[in-house]
């Protein structure tokens, strides 16, 4: 029951990310509505990246597929290292250039495969497996907790990537209304 709840909540975050990024130019994926604000294209590759560090790092003591599937240097951001984007300040914003769609894509479904294939081998009905939190290595929580904070943060940074979207279309486009519903 909490491995559907968490595909199911994985799968519908994906399927809305996947529309707000639909028909983003390069510049679209670049905008930021202010100087401290975030960039559609640094919130989708933060949002990968973070569930990399989680599901990699984190659950399975592993590397990231940043570093052991080559995405850095796939998508030229070798001078990221280890980095996520949590913290970035003002400079770093500003110098951030997001990497062509097709490629961020590519990384966030290597990502997202690699995180089912570990929700399919979970057993949350098994001995509790501990997780540390990287940041505070003397605390370690189940790792149902930890989902718990990889669907919040998805979900906040899905959220604020629909809403730069629409702050860009309405700048591009002063008759732009959001979206139609349809059936």
């Amino acid at each position: 029951m909490v491995k559907d709840f968490v595909r199911n909540a994985l799968e519908m975050q994906r399927n809305d990310l996947l529309r707000s990024l639909q028909r983003l130019t390069p510049l679209d994926m670049a905008w930021r509505p202010a100087a401290q604000g975030n960039a559609i294209g640094f919130l989708a590759w933060h949002m990968a990246r973070v569930e990399d560090m989680w599901v990699q790092r984190v659950f399975q003591g592993k590397q990231q597929l940043w570093q052991s599937d080559g995405w850095s240097g796939r998508l030229g951001m070798d001078a990221y290292g280890r980095d996520n984007g949590y913290g970035f300040d003002e400079a770093k914003l500003a110098a951030f250039q997001p990497p062509p769609m097709d490629q961020l894509l590519a990384y966030m479904d290597s990502v997202r495969q690699h995180t089912l294939a570990f929700l399919d081998a979970w057993n949350p009905d098994g001995a509790p497996v501990q997780a540390v939190l990287p940041w505070d290595k003397s605390t370690t929580l189940p790792i149902d907790k930890f989902w718990v904070q990889i669907l919040w943060e998805l979900n906040q940074h899905g959220g604020q990537i629909a809403y730069v979207r629409g702050l860009r279309r309405a700048a591009v486009d002063v008759t732009y209304m959001g979206p139609v519903l349809t059936k």
